[in-house]
């Protein structure tokens, strides 16, 4: 404001701010003045001015009622207690300050930004330890001045008319004075219980996972080396500390648990994947898109892919099966995927149901379709797909 009034009159800029700066020492005539210019001044570079962008909007204006209405009430109250000397000087402050508020309501993003930055880098937010002896000294002197301002006006109690005003503003320059002394060790303090809470919580992490190392990593390590001799032992409990491995670097605080039975699509693909790796040795990759609730039909489909992983990971002679599962509207699709050895359906015995009864018969009594595409050494891919309403999830 100082400096767009400079350019506006043609005189210095540093003039504008002394006269400013001199003229809000008179009970707040100068603050008051310059609030309210920059309230009604258009910035450069906006189009209009923060009393016009407020005025325009009716709730703005309805919390500037309701905020003033209560202002007054409290300043008319502190009145009748008695509160004389200082009239005129708090009902400028108080103007001040509720122009003060419209300013900061109504500015412009950038100029919020800005006066934060302002915020952040005042006297009052620095630490003792890197505030220039220009900043201790102003804040030392403002500090002091307030508190010996409210120790005079508590010290005149008992001896004139208003004693409890001068209580109240007693008490509050007083608190005032003592908070800008001490606001940066205050804050320091604050700032230091932070950082150490956080290395605290940093270390108990650490602490959780040496722990866990040691009791699953480790112990697994040594029923690998006792069964050095069987790879395929090796292979299933290398499988299944690295899903362990996994679950618990994704949620550290949910590892260990488990709803039982499952309650939705994805848990369940997990349980089959931990079934199957845990009892065959054989690697499951699960991918699951869009996780939704267990119904009977979607608890059919998984009952049914279930069988299949698991035929895959007797019979097929894979390493790995690919398990992918997709809720789309309308159905929900399920692949089983394998390189194994394959085979052929027509020379499946009549007594080997686990394909015509648990698979393509369960899938059918339940409105859903299965595709078995297989034939001897090019693996097999079980294809399923069930309807399933949205509503009922």
């Amino acid at each position: 404001m100082c400096s767009g009034i400079a350019r506006r009159f043609g005189v210095p800029a540093k003039t504008v701010r002394v006269f400013t700066v001199i003229s809000a020492l008179f009970l707040g005539v100068g603050l008051a003045l310059y609030v309210a210019l920059w309230i009604g001044v258009t910035r450069r570079g906006e189009d209009e001015s923060i009393f016009a962008r407020t005025s325009s909007d009716k709730r703005e204006k309805e919390i500037l009622f309701v905020v003033s209405i209560a202002v007054i009430t409290l300043l008319i109250a502190l009145r009748t207690l008695g509160l004389h000397a200082l009239g005129l000087f708090l009902w400028l402050l108080t103007l001040s300050a509720l122009e003060g508020l419209v300013a900061w309501r109504g500015c412009s993003n950038d100029e919020r930004e800005h006066l934060r930055d302002l915020a952040n880098s005042s006297v009052l937010k620095t630490t003792t330890n890197s505030d220039g002896w220009q900043g201790i000294a102003i804040r030392t002197g403002v500090g002091v001045v307030l508190a010996l301002w409210g120790i005079s006006l508590l010290s005149r109690v008992g001896y004139e008319q208003g004693a409890a005003a001068y209580v109240l503003v007693g008490v509050a320059a007083l608190v005032l004075g003592l908070f800008v002394l001490f606001a940066p060790w205050w804050i320091r303090t604050v700032r230091d219980l932070s950082y150490e809470r956080r290395a605290r919580l940093r270390a108990q992490d650490r602490a959780d996972m040496a722990a866990h190392v040691h009791d699953s990593v480790m112990q697994t390590l040594s029923l690998i080396q006792r069964a050095a001799d069987n790879p395929a032992e090796v292979t299933r409990l290398a499988r299944i500390q690295e899903r362990d491995l996994r679950i618990w670097l994704a949620n550290p605080e949910a590892f260990g648990t488990s709803t039982n039975p499952p309650t939705s699509l994805a848990q369940s693909a997990l349980e089959i994947e931990r079934e199957i790796e845990d009892n065959y040795g054989v690697g499951v990759d699960v991918v699951v898109v869009a996780d939704i609730a267990l119904d009977e039909s979607v608890s059919a489909l998984l009952a049914a892919g279930r069988e299949a992983t698991l035929n895959a990971a007797k019979w097929s002679g894979a390493k790995d099966v690919s398990l992918y599962i997709e809720a789309e509207p309308g159905q929900v699709s399920m692949f089983i995927r394998d390189q194994g050895r394959g085979f052929d359906m027509k020379s499946v015995p009549d007594d080997r149901q686990g394909i015509s009864r648990s698979i393509i018969e369960r899938m059918n009594r339940h409105g859903g379709t299965a595709v078995i595409r297989s034939s001897p050494g090019a693996g097999t891919e079980v294809e399923l797909h069930m309807p399933h309403r949205p509503d009922t999830a």
